[in-house]
């Protein structure tokens, strides 16, 4: 959209160069094939350079706002992951999107390149053919796979011994929709989680405790649910994990699925490329009278993003007055079943009373594996009472998640207890229960992290922050390794101080203990990376792995020596 079509009459005139180039390329394809063969060790004539085909991505696994592309009509599009910019549907796999120009006036981030992002195909196979004069006598066969990414690429080279002719065919068959999540990050170290008794493990067959934030209800905070808060809370804050509330009723999803539906994907997106966990949560009070809603909601997740090791779903986020056995367990039991269709990643079961009966749940479980129970708890209303249901739960051997607490009262707002807060974190860590704390949003109460008008996209000062975000914050970054508790007793009074309208500080420390606010987070070395990755910088990273490095080695010589050699021709 918003670009001219070039013509024949447009390209400027060309001048009769056949015979040079012909004769310029033969001795070209001469060197080169015969520096190859002597790398291959083979003893052909001439050989071919195979041109790498790139890896091409799904347009399904990317958020489609606007997007704009009939699959049924088109193979491929340029797309951009910039919000309000028309795809440019119709593109082939040789269109080269990266040096394609926006239309004017759509990308609203001066700071972004101004090219489409890359190229998505609607297909999940793409093969490429190319043809090259040469004189050979070899045959090849190479293959790549990365395990990874469930990607294999598939080279064959064949030429004639007689002949002047030889075609290279690149096929490539995609398994997956999108890229590696960035080195060292909190999805590159624990990968696909799974549940082994009363614990969450990763690939590395160990157990994992994330921490992170939970976002607000979408419909209301939802100018938070975009790439740049979740890059600051990953930067800043630590978070491993982010929970995606997705609003269900009122004037939320029942009313404007597609709306929420992008909101949605725009998070998912974002927690990919920064290699951080997302909880795909609906967010309802009575999704047992929302079945078939929450069906089909479930049923477009899990089928676009249910392959990716980051993704976690959670059903129903707080049960209030039903029955357990006899509503809420088959709610979970129906909607697992659409889960289960495409995806085996953990799934988050809500309990009643407001997610806090996990001891209930333990006695008749959900039908099903890789499960965990959801519990909720708001430190300045709960207390030991709820900490004994859950260690019953922990004890029948069911796995818990926290996915969502608070420093205040239940009902999100009214006074805040730090002490409290402390004993329960002591406690999830003591039997490595993952946490999402509510919430990042800026409304007037007291479990909101931010204050009143604090920026949508992260970068936020202390002053930008409410008592109870300092003092979440704070422990996320202990939890980062980017500082420790103080050993100050008085400092540690501050920590753990009941503050009911007191002016204590919870989150106050000395300089040698605060890195300075304008600096980056030196331990959370992947945040480069990720800012690379969603910027779509033009450092790129190979999804491939590389050949050994003697191989690498005898690569760059020839190509040395086949450079000097070509400049005598």
């Amino acid at each position: 959209p918003g670009h001219k079509v070039a013509t024949p009459n447009m390209l400027p005139p060309r001048r009769d160069m056949g015979k040079r180039r012909s004769r310029g390329s033969q001795r070209t394809a001469l060197f080169v094939s015969v520096i190859v063969a002597a790398m291959n060790g083979g003893n052909a004539e001439v050989a071919e350079v195979t041109e790498v085909t790139e890896v091409t991505v799904s347009c399904a696994g990317l958020p489609t706002f606007p997007g704009g592309c009939n699959p049924d009509v088109v193979v491929g599009a340029c797309f951009s992951t910039e919000a309000n910019v028309n795809w440019a549907c119709g593109a082939s796999v040789n269109t080269d999107c990266r040096r394609v120009r926006l239309p004017p006036g759509q990308s609203h981030r001066p700071n972004l390149r101004r090219n489409y992002d890359g190229y998505c195909s609607f297909r999940e196979t793409v093969t490429r053919t190319s043809s090259t004069a040469t004189s050979s006598t070899a045959t090849r066969t190479s293959s790549t796979a990365t395990s990874s990414t469930a990607t294999t690429i598939t080279t064959t080279l064949t030429s004639s011994s007689t002949g002047t002719t030889s075609t290279t065919s690149s096929t490539v068959t995609r398994t997956t929709t999108l890229p590696h999540p960035p080195p060292r990050s909190p999805v590159a170290r624990h990968g696909h989680l799974r549940v082994v008794g009363n614990q969450i493990v990763g690939e590395h067959n160990q157990s994992v405790r994330l921490r992170g934030m939970s976002l607000f209800w979408s419909q209301w905070g939802g100018a938070y649910w975009n790439e740049e808060t979740l890059r600051w809370l990953r930067r800043d804050w630590g978070i491993e994990l982010i929970r995606a509330a997705m609003g269900v009723e009122p004037g939320a999803y029942l009313e404007h699925p597609k709306r929420e539906m992008r909101k949605v994907k725009r998070v998912v997106w974002a927690a990919h490329q920064l290699g951080i966990y997302v909880i795909v949560d609906w967010h309802d009070h009575h999704a047992n009278q929302h079945t078939p809603q929450a069906k089909r909601f479930f049923n477009e997740i899990a089928k676009t993003y249910g392959h990716m090791p980051n993704v976690l779903f959670e059903t129903f986020n707080e049960p209030t007055w039903q029955s357990w056995s006899r509503e809420v367990k088959p709610y979970h039991e129906e909607i697992l079943k659409v889960i289960r269709r495409h995806s085996q990643n953990i799934v988050i079961a809500g309990t009643p009373t407001w997610s806090q009966d996990v001891d209930v749940a333990s006695t008749e479980r959900v039908d099903g594996g890789n499960i965990v129970y959801t519990l909720h708890f708001y430190a300045a209303t709960h207390g030991q009472y709820l900490r004994d249901k859950a260690k019953s739960a922990l004890d029948r051997g069911v796995a818990l998640f926290v996915s969502e607490w608070g420093t205040c009262e239940a009902n999100g707002n009214g006074g805040l207890n730090f002490t409290e807060s402390k004993k329960w974190l002591d406690f999830l860590a003591e039997y490595n229960v993952s946490d999402a704390n509510w919430a990042v949003n800026d409304k007037k109460e007291s479990c909101s992290a931010l204050q009143p008008g604090a920026a949508t996209n992260g970068h936020w000062r202390p002053k930008d922050l409410t008592r109870s975000g300092r003092w979440v914050r704070r422990s996320l970054r202990i939890d980062a390794n980017l500082w420790r508790w103080p050993e100050n007793p008085e400092n540690e009074t501050e920590v753990n101080g009941t503050m009911n309208g007191t002016e204590a500080n919870p989150t106050s420390f000395t300089t040698s203990e605060s890195p300075s606010d304008d600096q980056d987070s030196p331990h959370l070395t992947s945040t480069s990376e990720a800012d690379r990755r969603l910027h779509f910088s033009d450092v790129d990273l190979p999804d491939a792995p590389m050949f050994a490095s003697s191989v690498a080695g005898r690569c760059r010589a020839a190509a040395m020596i086949g450079l000097g050699l070509l400049q005598f021709l």
